[in-house]
């Protein structure tokens, strides 16, 4: 199929469509599941009215001889899709261009412009290294289907790109390609309110075990061992037939090491909805300084999840109320329930006035679930580790985040309290109010 053969868009029903991804589910045979995303043309009432294969032209591994099932190039895939739609849709009355062959270094020039400055859908700007990922990714799409289709593009490589060589290891020629545009956007305001002083955390942390139960551990598996809010939801039980998902390592009745299993992706549900992404396949350990705070919480969620039912064939570590893998739309919902009904009212109550601010702060921003993986990440800068460490702990696959956290050191020493003693005080304390 020619990636230029659209459905025919007139000018008067052009705006009913639009290019988005459909995902392709796939599981391997050790039951692993991966989605294959593809470039497809929607009508107005969210049917797929043609697949297009613009896919192969947006994967960065194209021209490997082996790429992971795992590798997806989700965030290439939407980049074209918002150019696509920008000029053949949005703006054809601008542009009247009706095939992707047609598309000139004008049309994309707009689009990067537009793409930086106008507001996202959470109505904040987009952050520089997003626009410049936009502009790299769109421009190797470019790139890529100029080497297939040749002249029949409008595009030549000298509008997209330049090319700048350098000596690597061993003197080895190193071609970097330099895209051939610059927009001017606007400063981005985080508007993430993810900062957890640590007076707060004690406070969340009980309110958790008390009311919210199901999600109480999985607070502290971003709190105690950095993971990522869907990467929590991949965690399985120890007995999980799909094999165990949290593994520990005792001398005697200590215990010395946790290690939680990231390393693939697997089907927890029946009916076969995907749980949460994994950013970084690995084994995750528990940082040590928490591992008896996260031990005595991991008890206490071992007694809660005993009284509930789930699938025993998949055994996730957490449910929802119809007993399945809990999603990130669920665990998000109840992280809002047990803030807005519960840790606010806390704080507010409190006899502490920096934590009567900080619940007055709450019903002017919503507290993400990133905080507990913030506050982790703050943990580890005042324990002395170093770029690597952080990295290694975090769990990134790269040293950026690593290295901001870092350079803002100072800023956080006010949060010096880095003992989990108290944790682990405040954790047996509940466990034992919940068996009187």
């Amino acid at each position: 199929m020619n990636p230029a053969s659209y459905v025919p868009l007139t000018p008067i029903n052009r705006g009913d469509y639009r290019y988005g991804l459909y995902f392709h589910k796939q599981t391997a045979l050790d039951g692993s599941i991966y989605t294959k995303p593809l470039i497809v043309l929607r009508n107005g009432y969210g049917d797929i009215v043609r697949f297009t294969r613009l896919h192969k032209f947006a994967n960065a591994s194209a021209n490997k001889s082996f790429v992971t099932i795992t590798s997806t190039g989700k965030e290439r895939l939407y980049h074209v899709c918002s150019m696509l739609n920008y000029i053949i849709i949005e703006q054809y009355e601008q542009f009247k261009i009706d095939s992707i062959f047609e598309i000139d270094k004008n049309a994309l020039n707009t689009f990067f412009q537009s793409y930086a400055t106008e507001p996202d859908a959470d109505g904040g700007f987009r952050a520089k290294i997003t626009v410049e990922k936009c502009i790299g990714n769109i421009v190797e799409f470019f790139r890529k289907l100029k080497r297939h289709y040749g002249s029949k593009l409008q595009l030549d490589p000298n509008d997209l790109y330049s090319e700048q060589i350098s000596l690597g290891k061993g003197r080895r020629k190193i071609v970097k390609r330099v895209p051939k545009f610059q927009v001017r956007g606007v400063a981005k305001t985080s508007d993430t309110f993810r900062e957890l002083p640590t007076k707060a955390f004690k406070i969340l942390l009980p309110l958790a075990f008390r009311y919210t139960p199901d999600i109480a551990f999985a607070l502290c598996l971003q709190a105690f061992a950095g993971l990522r809010a869907g990467e929590v939801l991949n965690v399985r039980q120890e007995s999980s037939p799909l094999g165990t998902g949290i593994v520990f390592t005792r001398l005697g009745s200590f215990v010395s090491k946790i290690e939680i299993d990231l390393t693939r992706k697997l089907n927890l549900r029946k009916d076969g909805v995907i749980v949460g992404g994994i950013k970084k396949f690995r084994t995750q350990c528990v940082y040590p300084p928490f591992i008896q705070a996260f031990y005595a919480a991991y008890e206490q969620h071992k007694t809660q999840i005993r009284a509930r039912e789930f699938e025993l064939d998949y055994s996730p570590m957490f449910v929802n109320s119809k007993g399945r893998a809990m999603t990130y739309k669920d665990y998000t919902y109840r992280f809002k329930h047990l803030v807005e009904r519960h840790f606010r009212p806390a704080l507010l109550e409190s006899d502490d006035e920096e934590m009567q601010i900080y619940g007055q702060l709450l019903y002017e921003n919503n507290l993400s679930l990133h905080s507990l993986r913030h506050w982790f990440s703050v943990q580890l800068v005042l324990h002395g580790e170093d770029i690597a460490q952080v990295q290694f702990w975090r769990g990134d696959k790269s040293p950026e985040s690593a290295f901001a956290y870092l350079q803002n050191k100072g800023d956080l020493v006010r949060e010096l309290e880095t003992s989990s003693e108290f944790l682990t005080e405040i954790l047996m304390n509940e466990g034992a109010r919940l068996l009187e």
